[in-house]
């Protein structure tokens, strides 16, 4: 019995990932499920038996079931567990066969006004708004079980107080969000066998006459009610929705009606505009005929307002090889052929990168080019000058993109007839074990370490521990092949819909690609050195203001002056002047667009912090944003840039528009404690950016501000995740505060570490890291307190181990100014507005 409960305890959980990867947009009566496989007799209910209990390693002949008693030697007349379980689960299949779902699901999850009429009129048209379309999950949850209620046997779903329990479990389930998974545990907790008639020995079944242990009961009530989840509750959302997580909800599932959604998509027309054309099955056979990778699935994701396409170029496909074949012809992943080519343009960044433009890719790429900006204003000013602010974005910048001038820069990037590429293999250590990490590269590219700056064609390890143990054979790679490889990746991409129709996309780049970025900062780049920046020199020779560029020999002259700057990341613009002529004139130009790139703005995403002259018209847009303190920012790719001071702060308005739960994955398997540590020191180490700490580019007071706001962020976070670890033992007040005291005083050291990373780089100036650890300490502990205080009643056990903490840090009046600076409300006051 201990074996059997072991195995039904090693169950794999059931991923909620799965009920998105496997939707599709027709309805079903779960055909391909095993309850719609079987006839309502016998042999299909033992059938059915075995696939439930299969742990038990039941065989088909009931006398070798461990728990079958039979009476006068005839299963007819025999009332053992077993044969009065194959009559309900007879039972089960018939009424399966027989319940009209469709009626049900119109009962408990109708269409609503909003469903019908989910566009909206807009200056461009019409716009399809998913946000108001999908179902609600109490009414998802109703349906499921009044389904369960219509074909499951009362005996199998317990008494009525399990009932309320497993109704209460499956809308646990229903509520899980993408990455999240469903244990064994969760699906029968608070369930109690005493409330199971048919596992009780006060009746006669034959249980406690052969000696049925506590915990086999428990073992087949698991069994059953894992069963019941996997493959009866799953298939039944399956069947009956479209579930898609969605770009306004983050990780939270949502569940549309199938009908609702094929209307959506059919008045987006996603597929219908000019950038996809629809392409027969035999076209595909000949486009894919003389390549080894094949085609990509697209699915949508939905906004707020319409839709943002998602191809999967991961995952390998196949094709029939003629209409009338059974066979399969398989091809090979997009982004595995593509893999060879990105190291390539990777190695062309190292080497080339003003070819790249204002390209940056991560807040450090932002940090190693503002900081020389910065420094060269205060050498030239005794203080910051005022400062002319343009924010813009690039309508539809993927799809946008025109494919032939696309190539013909791409000829121009690739300078070598031959690149040769090599291929290392390291093992590092870690603490659990040690790993091995292959690295491909070009022979010839720089890697640059924090202790020894350049090291020629070896790559940096992973960690101080890594040992380089083995280097492949060099591989030569043609332009040539690459040119074609290009080639066929963007003039000939297949795309493959939920509704299994192909298109080739006419215009713009795949989004999914391991290319799609180097390409499109290729393409913008591009588009920059031989229109835009021409035009800014000329502006700045016009307005009498220089344009020395600063760097190593003169080479960033595209990306950083002395009077302006501009970045970007991928399509979103920053650029900065101190000559407001200059920055209109900017904005007038990017604003005509670039009709040889068909490149043009978004009219909605501008955004300045000075008011254009007569005849010039900005719209009012999201950009701005000022908060109760008075200071006005410009939001750009994630950070907020301060109209004055040119200071940066992370921009945390972004989650107002949703719970703050769903961005989290919550595992409830394993080690949660352990793993709760682990996701609080990932939160911090993932926030801690040079670019918010540096003194060159923030003020003291702000650069603990900045500390004060990662530390408010992770403590709602730290709430939201113990909220939904409600059905396991309750952490004590000591074991939290141990947590949040190790990863505060850890977060200092990932600060100081990122900080010093850059000490050893080739960069033009000096990282400045004045905060001492004491403040961090303080700075964390005062956030988890000030968060902690919202919910009081909750962790009223918690929160004074967290002011004893704190009381020893010292007093608020004895503090520095800088320090009170950080921690006043009204430079924070977006946080308050934070649902969690």
């Amino acid at each position: 019995s201990a074996k059997k409960r072991k195995r039904v305890e090693r169950v794999k959980p059931i991923p909620v990932k799965k009920l998105c990867t496997s939707s599709n947009c027709v309805e079903s009566t779960a055909d391909n499920d095993i309850l719609y496989t079987l006839n309502p007799d016998v042999s299909g209910a033992s059938t059915l038996f075995n696939d439930i209990f299969g742990a038990f390693r039941i065989g088909n002949n009931p006398e070798t079931v461990p728990f079958c008693s039979w009476k006068n030697s005839s299963p007819a007349t025999s009332n053992c567990l077993y044969h009065t379980v194959t009559k309900l689960l007879e039972s089960l299949i018939d009424n399966t066969h027989n319940c009209r779902h469709l009626r049900l699901l119109d009962k408990h999850c109708p269409i609503r006004s909003s469903h019908r009429d989910a566009s909206v009129v807009s200056g461009a048209g019409f716009k399809v708004k998913p946000s108001t379309c999908y179902c609600p999950k109490e009414d998802v949850e109703s349906f499921v079980w009044a389904i369960c209620r219509r074909i499951v046997p009362p005996e199998l779903l317990g008494e009525h107080s399990n009932w309320r329990v497993l109704r209460k479990n499956i809308y646990k389930f229903i509520r899980l969000r993408k990455f999240e998974k469903f244990s064994l545990k969760e699906c029968i907790h608070e369930l109690k066998i005493s409330k199971f008639p048919l596992l009780h020995d006060n009746i006669d079944n034959g249980c406690s006459g052969i000696g049925i242990t506590d915990i086999a009961r428990h073992a087949i009530l698991g069994c059953w009610i894992f069963w019941f989840f996997k493959c009866l509750v799953s298939p039944l959302l399956q069947a009956n929705f479209y579930v898609t997580e969605s770009e306004f909800e983050r990780n939270e599932v949502l569940y549309y009606r199938k009908s609702t959604w094929r209307k959506l998509i059919r008045e987006a027309e996603c597929m219908k505009n000019d950038t996809f054309r629809p392409l027969n099955v035999s076209a595909v056979r000949k486009i894919l005929k003389n390549r080894s990778h094949g085609f990509s699935r697209v699915r949508l994701l939905p906004k707020k307002t319409g839709f943002r396409m998602l191809a999967n170029l991961q995952a390998s496909s196949k094709l029939r090889l003629n209409s009338t074949s059974s066979k399969f012809q398989s091809y090979g992943s997009v982004n595995k052929v593509l893999n060879d080519v990105q190291v390539v343009l990777r190695g062309s960044l190292t080497k080339e990168r003003e070819k790249f433009g204002s390209s940056v890719f991560d807040y450090n790429d932002v940090y190693r080019k503002l900081v020389p900006f910065l420094s060269r204003l205060k050498k030239r000013w005794p203080k910051m000058p005022r400062v002319f602010i343009v924010v813009s974005d690039v309508s539809k910048a993927f799809d946008s993109v025109n494919q032939d001038k696309l190539l013909s820069v791409m000829e121009d990037v690739l300078s070598d007839d031959e690149y040769v590429l090599e291929k290392f293999t390291q093992v590092f250590c870690t603490k659990k074990a040690l790993k091995v990490h292959h690295t491909l590269a070009l022979a010839d590219q720089d890697f640059v370490t924090v202790s020894s700056g350049k090291i020629k064609s070896i790559p940096p390890p992973k960690s101080l521990d890594g040992v380089l143990v083995n280097k492949a054979l060099d591989r030569p790679i043609r332009k040539a092949d690459i040119n074609t490889t290009l080639k066929e990746h963007i003039k000939r991409n297949v795309v493959r819909q939920s509704d299994k129709k192909f298109y080739l996309q006419n215009v713009g780049i795949p989004q999914g690609s391991v290319l799609s970025t180097f390409l499109c900062s290729l393409y913008y780049g591009h588009m920059e050195r031989n229109v835009l920046y021409p035009f800014i020199e000329k502006a700045s020779e016009t307005n009498g203001a220089s344009s020395l560029a600063g760097g190593k020999n003169g080479k960033e002259k595209f990306a950083c002056g002395s009077e302006y700057i501009l970045l970007r990341f991928i399509d979103d613009f920053l650029f900065i002047s101190t000559s407001e002529k200059q920055a209109s004139m900017y904005f007038s130009r990017v604003d005509r667009g670039f009709r040889d790139y068909n490149c043009f703005m978004n009219k909605d995403k501008y955004g300045l912090n000075f008011k254009m002259k007569k005849g010039q018209e900005c719209r009012s847009s999201s950009r701005p944003y000022v908060g109760q303190d008075g200071v006005s920012f410009l939001r750009w790719s994630g950070v907020l840039v301060n109209c004055s001071t040119l200071e940066i702060q992370a921009d945390y308005t972004r989650y107002l528009d949703f719970h703050l739960s769903s961005t989290l994955t919550v595992s409830r398997q394993g080690k949660v404690g352990e793993q709760l540590k682990s996701k609080l020191r990932a939160h911090m180490s993932n926030k801690c950016h040079p670019l918010f700490y540096d003194s060159n580019v923030n003020s003291p007071g702000v650069v603990r501000l900045n500390i004060y706001q990662i530390f408010l962020l992770c403590a709602m976070k730290f709430v939201c995740h113990l909220s939904n670890l409600s059905i396991l033992p309750k952490f004590t007040p000591q074991f939290i505060t141990n947590a949040i005291d190790t990863s505060v005083r850890c977060t200092s050291k990932f600060i100081e570490k990122k900080m010093y990373s850059f000490s050893g780089v080739d960069i033009a100036f000096r990282p400045k890291y004045e905060v001492k650890r004491a403040e961090v300490l303080f700075l964390g502990l005062y956030a988890y307190n000030r968060v902690l205080e919202k919910k009081q009643t909750r962790y009223k056990n918690l929160i004074p181990f967290l002011r004893t903490k704190l009381k020893a840090c010292g007093e608020i009046a004895h503090m520095s100014s800088e320090l009170k600076y950080a921690i006043d409300d009204e430079h924070s006051s977006v946080f308050w507005r934070i649902k969690y």
